[in-house]
């Protein structure tokens, strides 16, 4: 589904990189260069890892995918009712590189984030 598509507030760019196909083509492009003995491909691999260091350190957090970032769910029942969403507590999650890689407040973040969730499921209630 890549290619362009144009809006009336600018142009969209859909790509092969989404947050689920991203591991698939990291990994993949890594083995092609481990299989092939390709040098290229290695550092090709080498840029993308650096762009994906990067952009962990300077884009932390991304939208959750269970509220779309609302951080809020509507009731199933009454459609104008909304709870807080029980995987984000709040819309924005850390991206699992930045948990482990990012700036000392964002991985704070993310352990708190982590705990909050794992306290929300555990009594089952938010």
């Amino acid at each position: 589904m890549g290619g362009l598509t144009s809006r009336a507030d600018g142009l969209i760019v859909r790509g092969m990189w989404t947050r689920r196909t991203f591991p698939i083509w990291f990994f993949g492009l890594l083995v092609v260069a481990i299989i092939g003995h390709s040098a290229t491909i290695g550092v090709i691999w080498l840029v993308v890892t650096a762009g994906y260091v990067l952009s962990v350190v300077i884009h932390p957090r991304a939208r959750c995918l269970h509220c779309s970032g609302t951080g809020e769910l509507r009731g199933s029942l009454m459609p104008w009712t909304f709870r807080r969403c029980p995987q984000c507590q709040g819309g924005r999650i850390v991206r699992r590189g930045a948990a482990s890689i990012g700036l000392p407040h964002v991985r704070a973040q993310a352990r708190a984030q982590r705990e909050t969730r794992r306290n929300t499921t555990t009594r089952q209630r938010w």
